[in-house]
């Protein structure tokens, strides 16, 4: 089955009915993000500070000993990794913080969410991230408003379908 029917379909049976116009921008970015992820790149969550919660909610959603899945995945939250990153200022900074970074992970993307800060600027360094960046419609990235009052319960259903169609990938059930 394709990424596209597996998404339209999850949508339908969880009723994630906001979803169901929204797939079409949101599975070609899904589509990239999987195939990052199953070539092995790590993955390093970056939020802003009101989603903070949310980096923390992925971590123990995808990585859970509850389902089974043949192995961990390299995500991590950036700041949990780089707890210096929140005090960068000056782009000479961020380029320290990149090296390591490289010099840590073999390959790695960023997965950005939340509103403009400089934290998407720095990560909109790494080509072919993953972005859902609010009030803001940029390219290649899953717009969303920051003021939409069911915008919690919207990124919930967000990680479902993520977490649900990397395993479907792993499994090989679908394909992207």
């Amino acid at each position: 089955m394709d990424l596209n029917r597996f998404i339209m379909d999850l949508i339908r049976k969880k009723n994630y009915k906001w979803m169901e116009e929204r797939r079409l921008d949101f599975v070609p970015l899904l589509s990239v993000f999987l195939n990052q992820i199953l070539d092995a790149k790590s993955v390093l969550i970056i939020t802003d500070e009101k989603r903070k919660w949310y980096g923390d909610y992925l971590l123990s959603k995808i990585n859970n000993f509850n389902e089974f899945k043949p192995q961990f995945f390299p995500f991590y939250v950036l700041e949990n990794v780089v707890p210096q990153i929140k005090e960068a200022k000056h782009p000479e900074q961020y380029d320290m913080i990149e090296d390591m970074l490289e010099v840590s992970f073999n390959d790695y993307i960023f997965w950005y969410i939340g509103q403009e800060t400089p934290m998407l600027k720095f990560a909109r360094k790494k080509p072919d991230s993953f972005y859902w960046i609010m009030d803001n419609d940029l390219s290649k990235n899953f717009y969303l408003k920051s003021t939409d009052i069911y915008l919690d319960n919207k990124l919930l259903n967000l990680a479902d379908l993520v977490n649900k169609s990397l395993n479907a990938a792993v499994f090989g059930e679908i394909e992207i």
